[in-house]
């Protein structure tokens, strides 16, 4: 087996450190126009609202792409990426986004301007949506289960007393097992690209950029406070001591 050492590799974390805060800079740049559409939507013609929507897409496209090609399809940091936050990784799903995160999003950025029609096309997409993410949690919760049936648990459980051949058997078994969590993450990825298609063929131009704009600041926001927080997190270190931990704390939010 190969070893995958992108994990501790100090230039992998420079650079996609690097790359992600540049495309962070970028999706607020993107957001400052999607703002500024929505808030003058009359001035700019379809053809533009429409690219600025599908360029807006392939930023996020790009962003997936990017990380998959800097990981070596490593499916352990694709789900604890280094470079995130520790709050950005808590909202993290099979790799990504929740596919049914978008509804929640839909209802306090345009949820009043719905038409009844709207309204029932994105409930029935919401059930299929959930209907699919939990055959995919399934999925991935029989591969994990796999680890504990045997031979995998003995081999395991063995760890640096393996014989012989086995701690080749150990690693082969091992790459089986990433590869079935890979292909559990690439079906999450299909249906993450599904939703959001499905999602902007029921909306018109003007609402999906409101829709791309409250994503946009939400994955923003999310960035912001996750930095905080570990800041914060580190002062408590540092300082040993709760009672100046919570006034770090509150100082930070004022």
């Amino acid at each position: 087996m190969a070893t995958n050492s992108t994990s501790k590799n100090p230039s992998f974390e420079a650079n996609i450190d690097a790359y992600y805060e540049n495309w962070l800079i970028q999706l607020e740049n993107f957001l400052e126009k999607l703002n500024e559409v929505s808030a003058s939507y009359d001035v700019f013609n379809e053809e533009n609202i429409s690219k600025l929507v599908t360029q807006v897409l392939d930023h996020y496209q790009e962003y997936y792409q990017e990380k998959f090609k800097a990981t070596n399809g490593d499916i352990f940091l694709l789900n604890s990426p280094p470079w995130y936050t520790s709050l950005e990784r808590t909202l993290l799903w099979m790799a990504g986004f929740k596919p049914s995160m978008l509804f929640p999003t839909i209802n306090y950025s345009i949820g009043q301007e719905l038409t009844p029609e709207q309204g029932e096309k994105l409930k029935r997409l919401k059930s299929e949506i959930r209907r699919e993410e939990k055959a995919i949690e399934k999925g991935m919760a029989k591969v994990q289960e796999s680890m504990a049936a045997p031979p995998i648990f003995e081999l395991m459980k063995r760890g640096g007393f393996l014989v012989d051949g086995e701690a080749s058997e150990l690693e082969t078994v091992i790459d089986g097992l990433k590869q079935s969590m890979m292909a559990v993450i690439e079906t999450a990825e299909h249906l993450r690209g599904a939703a959001v298609r499905k999602v902007l063929d029921i909306l018109p131009p003007k609402q999906a950029v409101k829709l791309l704009a409250a994503v946009a600041q939400f994955h923003l926001q999310a960035r912001k406070c996750g930095l905080r927080m570990d800041n914060q997190s580190e002062q408590y270190e540092k300082t040993n001591s709760f009672d100046e931990f919570i006034t770090l704390f509150i100082v930070g939010f004022n």
